[in-house]
């Protein structure tokens, strides 16, 4: 795996060896790509008669819910890089919340997580704090469960991606974004 830089030094992605494209870039491709979203949302169909969905009817409704959430998505991450550049706010630190569950604790180079803009958002980005204002996405994708465990995008590889990287950066002697 290798660090690109997105917005620097701001936003980096990891791009696994497997893949591609990094991380950032491959989640946008797919959000803003119809057939993969509707595809989704018509296999997981099942999943949007829980309560958190109840405004959304349809697969094709929360289709269109990703496709404008990563619109928004993008345009506020370009936003949120001209704050910084201009050390004004908002800025990357407003966007990211830190990750529940086991890394509750973790403070250094702590797991993240974003949301899309609507709420209930259908969004979910993961990331690693390098310090202030700075962070490296690990993955993320479309989040139909309260629980990344119960999700179907998410469930197989978001918390052991953000695991991989964090045992990477540690192995590389990584520890903020100068170590990059």
């Amino acid at each position: 795996m290798v660090i690109d830089s997105i917005f620097p030094p701001y936003i980096y992605s990891i791009h696994y060896d497997a893949e591609e494209d990094n991380e950032y870039d491959r989640l946008f491709d797919a959000w803003n790509d119809p057939e993969y979203v509707t595809g989704f949302m018509c296999d997981n169909q099942d999943y949007l008669q829980s309560d958190t969905w109840i405004q959304i009817q349809n697969p094709e409704d929360a289709a269109k819910q990703v496709m404008s959430e990563a619109e928004e998505l993008e345009n506020q991450f370009e936003a949120l890089a001209d704050n910084s550049d201009n050390g004004t706010k908002p800025d990357f630190d407003s966007l990211f919340h830190y990750l529940e569950g086991k890394y509750k604790y973790e403070l250094e180079i702590a797991a993240m997580k974003s949301y899309g803009p609507y709420r209930p958002s259908l969004l979910r980005m993961y990331a690693i704090r390098m310090k202030p204002n700075c962070y490296l996405i690990t993955g993320g994708g479309i989040k139909l469960a309260k629980k990344i465990q119960d999700s179907p995008e998410l469930k197989d590889h978001a918390l052991q991606n953000i695991d991989r990287v964090k045992d990477y950066l540690l192995r590389n002697g990584i520890s903020d974004s100068n170590d990059i």
